[in-house]
């Protein structure tokens, strides 16, 4: 059974090869070529011709996987708010750090325990911050 394409998927197709093409996979005219092809495509099978060839095509080899991918635009609104959550936190977190580290080097002076336990302390909860929100961001 042939899948018909319809025009969310070949945009879905054509941002896969801009993304391609800004990751070096690409020449300008194989660029020029591929979109071509992909915004003129009639079903599924089509679509994944012309990305065959390229990393991440096995997405497309099925219609329940060119399906899930369709669902894309709503997961990208996720993850960029899962990002912009995270990224503010992280701030928040990051001047709080540094506002207790200048009160401790204010009240203590400098010291050895100071310029240790503050910069692993925020290098620390920074990994764990970031690690977990790629995990978020990579749930289905």
């Amino acid at each position: 059974m042939t899948v018909l394409a319809g025009d969310h998927e070949r945009e879905r197709a054509a941002s896969e090869l801009q993304r391609h093409y800004r990751e070096g996979r690409l020449t300008v005219d194989e660029l020029a070529h591929r979109l071509e092809k992909a915004l003129r495509a009639r079903n599924g099978a089509q679509l994944r011709a012309v990305l065959s060839d390229l990393p991440g095509a096995g997405r497309w080899a099925d219609p329940d996987a060119l399906r899930e991918a369709l669902r894309t635009p709503v997961r990208a609104m996720r993850n960029a708010a899962i990002l912009v959550g995270t990224a503010v936190f992280w701030l928040f977190w990051s001047v709080a750090l540094l506002a207790a580290f200048v009160a401790w080097l204010a009240a203590d002076g400098p010291s050895l325990a100071a310029l240790l336990v503050f910069p692993a302390l925020w290098l620390g909860s920074s990994w764990l911050l970031w690690t977990g929100s790629r995990r978020r961001r990579l749930r289905p």
